[in-house]
């Protein structure tokens, strides 16, 4: 009695064919899996080896853009970035910390351009006011109140930079001249365009007690005066002065919006 008598079913032989190919497929596409991942893996290897231990992608060329008053080559020096070293290993955080601490540069990016590039673009800071100082140099300031340069003389300060008197704040400790400085900065700031370029002064006995002298608007006038208060409200502040200086008075109140004054 043979097995299939027996009870035993045969196991047919193109299920066992068809078994054994998936198995040898499976072996196959494991062997080309591993083929890829090494090949892969090599090739990974080689291209960080080119791009971060080679020549072949170097730094020869930096380009800069974005300066006004600093130079190229101050940028440069601050950047001290070495030649031939590997673009891909250049730490642009590292370079934009460097161009950062330039007192007059308020913003930097870095950034690396492929084969042999490395891009670099600034932002200054700007002028808006100056601020005397003790030894009778000047300050200078932008519009954030942050110091990036000085003037030795009044002469010496920027074409229609005005300045800031602090009065009552020779003791740069004193805790409310930044608030101050930042109050008038404001006004600054708010003014439209032809009133801010009359700005002569402007003068503070307190954080709020800011005056802004203006050049006058009629010939027999030595200057307009305005009485703007308080860091508080400085575009509505703007816009109510704006609408007043057309009459040509010597003086403006705008420190109480709600109940504005000129005479």
């Amino acid at each position: 009695m043979n097995a299939t008598e027996a009870g035993h079913p045969r196991v047919s032989r193109v299920l066992v064919e068809r078994y054994l190919d998936r198995l040898r497929r499976r072996r196959r596409w494991r062997r080309l899996s591993v083929t890829i991942t090494v090949f892969l893996a090599l090739l990974t290897l080689t291209g960080y080896s080119i791009l971060w231990h080679t020549k072949v992608f170097d730094v020869r060329s930096t380009s800069v853009s974005g300066v006004k008053v600093l130079t190229r080559q101050q940028i440069l020096a601050a950047a001290a970035i070495p030649a031939h070293t590997p673009v891909a290993s250049v730490d642009t955080s590292a370079v934009k910390a460097r161009l950062m601490a330039l007192p007059r540069v308020k913003d930097a990016w870095v950034e690396r351009s492929l084969p042999h590039t490395i891009d670099i673009n600034v932002v200054e800071r700007t002028p808006a006011a100056a601020l005397p100082q003790a030894d009778g140099s000047f300050q200078i300031v932008d519009a954030d109140g942050v110091a990036f340069d000085t003037a030795a003389t009044a002469s010496a300060i920027p074409a229609h930079i005005p300045v800031i008197h602090l009065e009552q704040f020779a003791d740069p400790a004193v805790k409310d001249r930044a608030s101050t400085v930042a109050g008038a900065l404001a006004a600054l700031r708010a003014l439209p365009a032809p009133v801010r370029s009359r700005v002569l002064t402007v003068s503070a006995t307190g954080p709020y007690a800011i005056t802004v002298t203006l050049s006058p608007s009629k010939a027999k006038q030595k200057s307009v005066t305005v009485l703007w208060g308080g860091p508080d409200q400085p575009d509505l502040k703007a816009r109510i002065l704006a609408a007043l200086i057309g009459n040509g008075a010597a003086h403006y109140d705008v420190s109480a919006p709600a109940a504005p004054a000129y005479s």
